[in-house]
């Protein structure tokens, strides 16, 4: 028997060709799904990786080491530390810093600390500006920024001391003797953004500006203690999917590894945690998805299978007629189909990269394994109906259970859509109007051929005809019907979520490139970026403060009027004053206290950050007030702050003789009135925050704010100081607003500014237009701003796009694709399957060549117009019944009316080429 099924394989070799090639796609449909997901892995963990900050790709162990007795530093951290930063494919730089002051000045504030800092290698990741990089001994370069601050150029010679804290006097005394050291250089970061400059940043000057000096120069200073550390960050492909188990086990034992000593501080975990949930998000959508596909990928081999049997039918009658027994009758039917499917298999599963692919081979068994058992079973089936039909060539009919059945999974299909949540629902509501389509398509096409056959439409009445009275017809119409279903709901669930991730993606930028900078203070962000674009067409300034946004309102292209709203005026001429010493002279007529006491806060000009400074009590009569400012280069007078009673009494009253300004801003039951060229004051005391403070009156009084929701109850928003909020005023409301959405405020940047003591650019960032050229990226980095990331609404749309169920969303529309293939190779499987005989015996009685050549491919595109007619209503209750809470809603029509017609034309071109050539042999008499 083995012989004679080798045989029959070669004499039929493209029917067994053709059940390999369904098979083998069939298999590739199966594996798709695993494939999928390995493939999306890997982009998951790049893109996470890419998106990471550096806290969560890097890992920083640092310590204080103190000085020996001989004032030498110990390697004992430098030695043990590299032992702590074993973590696969990460390696680290080592660096070292400690506070110094200028030798000249023994006992120092904190605005005229300076930092010495090594770090290895740093002359390969910058780029001179001026001068030359490092070379020996008592060579220093400075940053661009940290050179303005302090006035120094190469070729300038400083003389430095080490620095320690005196508890004691709150002041900063020499820990040592002078060191000398040259500026050789002006560099900056060739890339800010690289892993080698670690959490710190590029040249930050966050804590007092930095001498950056090699190691031999290093270890020329005296100084009690030094921060060392080492930054490790990982090398190209060390976030893998190969290496995620490692580090996984690596973080975990890295908590037994701190001491105290030494701080071990990452956030990988954070890291592989959003790794894994993406992972986790795409295995949960993925199966779901292939699971119709599979069922279509077992429909097209039954078809497949079932039509090469029933064109060998007469052959099998009369081997049953000579007597063949049951058992080899079967394996005659089957062995012609199954090996072909073996082959086929084991191609398709080769060719889709199965073999490589985690998680395959059990996607794999269960679609050969479901294939082999359904040829099995419909190929013995065909065969083993009476001598007499088979060789009559009539099917083994089921009379009127079929359609019950079919009846009745159509039933249990939408129950089970409206019950079963998840994935599976849509393909539920698929396979309802399938089934139902295919109970009621033999009756439809019946009375679609009487109705042509009345008209005298001929072609017509033989294509119904046809179609009334071949089971398989109805069958072949519930795996259109599912396949173009399931193309255009993933065509409407994939463009429905890609357009609300762009308007996310949008909302959560605010403009089409967001750049994250550093800055001294706002003053020098605002003055960077002004300096940059003077037009202001392309940049703006950004400060965030908690649930609110500090923006340069002038050039605000969000909201029509909005910009007017929080900007109204340009702020007056600041209140300046310009040396080293600020002196006020103050006559006190009344002090109800003797610890009242009152300092001023100073802007530097030149954008450094704002200085406090401390005049002292305050004494009764007249007297000079002196204090050191840090204003050679002038600076604006933010405020005079008395420090008064918390509770109610008697006010102070003064005068200030050689006011800066006449005009001042006072707190709620205070005066300032001027007298002549003096400023008379009547200050009491109370429990509020701004109790005793006064400004110049050269900035708003009140802060304009545009929210989507009411400001507190008392008037004041807490802005940059927290500690101290600010008058305001709600000027417009809005539904939402960039990067905030629906709750949040505006603010304009210059006003908060001017309202504010303190300076700092927390979180600064410069939003950009799509068409900002790359000369206003460069001109803010030369202003004195780092650029520490840069990124575009491109990137923001990639990153939601990158997660999880975006991915596993996305295999839908691949499944769809998949779904529409199999169901033209289910078409395609018609061709195994000779349906000449009917033509030839009408043509014996005189139907036309040209009549017969056209039934069948009438047929088969009334079949698949029909089936996407069917497709419309299926897909429409499927997203009505179905659709994820997310995509709620009408989605777009565009994209699913065109997957549906695209798979329409691809199934219609493969129907009629199909049966054109069954056509023309049943055109032959």
């Amino acid at each position: 028997m083995t012989a004679l099924v080798l045989g029959m394989l070669r004499s039929r070799l493209g029917r067994a060709l053709t059940v390999a090639l369904l098979t083998a796609l069939a298999t590739v449909a199966a594996v798709a799904a695993p494939v999928y997901v390995d493939r999306t892995d890997r982009r998951i963990v790049d893109t996470a990786v890419a998106q990471a900050d550096v806290g969560e790709r890097n890992i920083l162990v640092s310590g204080t080491v103190e000085s020996g007795s001989d004032g030498t530093m110990p390697n004992t951290f430098e030695r043990l530390g590299t032992g702590w930063l074993d973590a696969p494919g990460y390696t680290s730089v080592f660096s070292a810093q400690f506070a110094v002051q200028p030798a000249a000045v023994p006992v120092a504030d904190p605005e005229q600390l300076s930092r010495v800092v090594y770090r290895e290698g740093l002359c390969d990741h910058v780029v001179v500006v001026a001068g030359r990089c490092l070379m020996g001994t008592g060579d220093a370069v400075l940053g661009v920024s940290a050179a303005e601050r302090l006035h120094l150029k190469p070729g300038d010679a400083v003389e430095l001391t080490g620095s320690m804290f005196d508890s004691t006097n709150n002041r900063y005394l020499a820990a040592g003797p002078p060191t000398p050291v040259t500026v050789v250089g002006i560099v900056r970061a060739s890339d800010g953004t690289e892993p080698y400059w670690g959490s710190g940043g590029a040249l930050t000057d966050a804590g007092g500006p930095a001498f950056a000096v090699d190691r031999r120069t290093l270890a020329t200073f005296a100084r009690p203690a030094e921060l060392q550390s080492f930054d490790a960050y990982p090398l190209p492909g060390a976030i893998s999917v190969a290496h995620l188990g490692a580090l996984r086990e690596w973080v975990d034992e890295a908590d037994s590894r701190r001491n105290s000593g030494a701080r071990l501080t990452t956030d990988l975990s954070g890291l592989l945690d959003r790794i894994d949930a993406a992972r986790a998000d795409v295995r949960r959508t993925v199966p779901f998805a292939v699971a119709p596909v599979l069922v279509l990928a077992w429909a097209v081999i039954i078809l497949a299978v079932a039509a090469a049997t029933r064109a060998r039918r007469y052959e099998h009658g009369i081997v049953a007629l000579r007597g063949v027994a049951r058992p080899g009758r079967w394996w005659l039917a089957t062995g012609e189909t199954l090996l072909p499917m073996l082959l086929g298999a084991l191609a398709g599963f080769t060719a889709i990269g199965g073999w490589t692919t985690p998680g395959a081979l059990p996607y794999a068994a269960v679609a050969v394994l479901g294939a082999l058992l359904a040829g099995l079973a419909v190929g013995i089936r065909t065969v083993s109906g009476p001598v007499v039909s088979l060789l009559r060539r009539v099917d083994v009919r089921s009379g009127r259970w079929g359609a019950r059945v079919a009846v009745f999974a159509a039933v249990a299909a939408a129950v089970a859509a409206f019950q079963v949540s998840g994935g599976l629902a849509p393909a539920c509501v698929f396979l309802f109007f399938g089934l139902t389509a295919a109970v009621a398509s033999p009756f439809l096409a019946a009375r679609l051929g009487r109705l042509a056959l009345r008209r005298g439409r001929l072609t017509g009445a033989l294509a119904g005809l046809w179609l009334a009275r071949r089971p398989s017809s109805a069958r072949l119409l519930a795996v259109l019907v599912v396949a173009l279903s399931s193309l255009a709901f993933a065509a409407a669930a994939t463009t429905t979520a890609e357009q609300r991730r762009n308007a996310q993606a949008d909302q959560e930028m605010g403009a089409a490139t967001v750049l994250s900078v550093g800055a001294p203070s706002r003053r020098a962000l605002l003055d960077a970026v002004h300096a940059a674009d003077p037009a202001g067409r392309y940049a703006m300034a950004v400060v965030p403060f908690p649930g609110a946004l500090a923006v340069d309102a002038p050039r605000l292209t969000f909201g029509s009027g909005l910009a007017a709203l929080l900007h109204p005026a340009d702020l007056g001429a600041p209140t300046t004053v310009k040396g080293t010493a600020l002196s006020l002279d103050i006559t006190v007529t009344h002090l109800d206290r003797t610890d009242d006491a009152f300092s001023a806060v100073v802007s530097p000009l030149d954008g450094r950050p704002n200085a406090t400074v401390e005049f002292g009590a305050v004494l009764p009569g007249r007297h000079t007030y002196t204090a050191a400012i840090p204003c050679s280069e002038g600076c604006r007078l933010a405020q005079l702050a008395f420090r008064l009673a918390p509770y109610a009494g008697a006010a102070l009253e003064l005068t200030l003789h050689n006011a800066p300004t006449l005009t001042w801003q006072v707190p709620d039951g205070a005066t300032a009135t001027a007298q002549g060229g003096d400023v008379a004051m009547k200050l009491p005391p109370g429990p509020g925050a701004g109790t005793g403070v006064l400004r110049p009156d050269d900035g708003p009084a009140v802060l304009p704010v545009v929210s989507t929701g009411p400001l507190p109850p008392d008037g004041l928003l807490t802005v940059f100081d927290r500690q101290r909020p600010v008058p305001a005023k709600l000027v417009g409301t809005v539904s939402s607003l960039p990067r905030l959405g629906s709750t949040g405020s505006l603010v304009d940047l210059s006003y908060a500014d001017r309202l504010s003591i303190d300076s700092t650019a927390e979180g600064a960032q410069v939003w950009l237009s799509a068409d900002a050229p790359q000369s206003v990226t460069d001109a803010i980095a030369t202003n004195g701003v780092t650029i520490d990331a840069r990124r575009t609404v491109a990137d923001a749309r990639a990153a939601l796009a990158g997660e999880g169920s975006a991915l596993g969303l996305r295999f839908y529309l691949v499944a769809g694709v998949l779904a529409v293939v199999l169901a033209a190779a289910a078409l395609l499987s018609g061709t195994v399957e000779g349906s000449s005989n009917d033509l030839r015996s009408l043509r014996t009685q005189g139907l036309a060549a040209r009549r017969a050549r056209t039934v069948e491919p009438v047929a088969s595109v009334l079949l698949v117009l029909f089936a996407g007619l069917v497709a419309i209503p299926a897909t429409a209750a499927a997203w009505a019944a179905a659709a994820p809470p997310e995509l709620r809603g009408m989605p777009p029509l565009g994209p699913p009316a065109l997957a549906l017609a695209g798979g329409l034309v691809l199934l219609a071109v493969v129907a009629v080429l199909t049966s054109v050539r069954r056509g023309d042999r049943g055109a032959r008499p």
